[in-house]
């Protein structure tokens, strides 16, 4: 996937089907329009265009009402390449494009910049300046081929990216991934943290997260790859380690089994589970023995979420 920030690296004579969000996400509703881009371009013989923008246009229209993202930057960028798109476009949102007319938007952009044959976008979509502008806007300009693509439900619920914030923000992660389709994930470097976990309680890994969004404290059955390497089993602790009269949120992470590296530079931390709340134990020795606990369970649910992975394997 290549990926631009101005139109001028575009090339405009190829034909393309575009799609325009912020992906925040990239939950199953933005996969179902994706997908559908994909497919489309595919039988049109054009290019398949993702457009999206940053900063997030609330971010930048009013600051004081912008979520905190799931994804940064670079998670959507993978994600979004891993649908198959063959050009993704990041926008970037300042005041000249926040003004622009929807009749503007689409000469400029979809028509002259990517030379848009077709448009999928959801059924909310708006656009231009104030958001005037509508799935049903595009249909009335002209020369576009329109395709809306319905909302994704799941268990009767409309996929949204304010819904996956609501449920990380509550630590349902396991809810979660049945919007996204995977687990939520966190990435970040790894930082020196207090030294108390190699000599008190049990060595961790202390994750400094690029993500705006973190699950609510609580300890949680994860996995995590060191570095670009396979995904390790893990628990990880996120909150202010009451038991330590910590004031800051961390996220320590437990390796399970693995050998860790002296030396680790970044991570990518899979949330599966919410275990328990955060809590105050009476000293490090009580501490300790309820991570041993926590590791045992953590032991227990991976067995049996093997065992379910097996078994659906030799089912089809």
């Amino acid at each position: 996937m290549r990926v631009i920030t101005s139109l001028t690296d575009a090339v405009p004579a190829e034909r393309s089907v575009v799609s325009i969000g912020n992906f925040d996400g990239l939950h199953r509703g933005h996969r179902a329009i994706l997908d559908t881009v994909v497919s489309r371009a595919q039988e049109l013989q054009c290019r398949s265009v993702a457009m999206t923008f940053s900063p997030h246009p609330i971010r930048f229209l009013a600051p004081y009402k912008a979520p905190l993202l799931i994804s940064t930057l670079h998670q959507k960028i993978r994600l979004i390449e891993q649908t198959g798109v063959d050009l993704l476009f990041v926008m970037n949102f300042d005041e000249s494009f926040s003004r622009l007319s929807p009749d503007s938007f689409i000469d400029q952009y979809l028509i002259r910049g990517l030379a848009a044959r077709m448009v999928c976008v959801g059924s909310n979509f708006n656009f231009g300046y104030r958001g005037g502008g509508s799935v049903q806007t595009l249909r009335d300009h002209g020369g576009l081929d329109v395709i809306e693509v319905p909302p994704v439900e799941v268990r009767g619920i409309p996929v949204s990216s304010t819904r996956v914030r609501d449920l990380i923000a509550t630590g349902a992660v396991s809810k979660v991934c049945r919007l996204l389709g995977r687990w939520p994930e966190l990435e970040g470097t790894i930082v020196s943290g207090a030294g108390r976990g190699r000599n008190v309680t049990v060595p961790t890994l202390n994750l400094q997260p690029e993500n705006e969004l973190l699950p609510a404290r609580g300890v949680y059955i994860t996995r995590i790859s060191l570095d670009g390497g396979p995904f390790l089993h893990s628990v990880t602790n996120i909150g202010v380690r009451p038991t330590f009269a910590g004031s800051t949120i961390t996220v320590e992470t437990f390796v399970l089994n693995d050998p860790v590296p002296d030396c680790v530079v970044s991570a990518r931390l899979r949330c599966i589970k919410r275990l328990r709340d955060e809590m105050k134990f009476e000293s490090p020795e009580a501490l300790r023995r309820q991570i041993t606990a926590d590791v045992c369970n953590t032991q227990r649910f991976l067995r049996r979420l093997s065992t379910f992975a097996n078994v659906g394997s030799h089912s089809r």
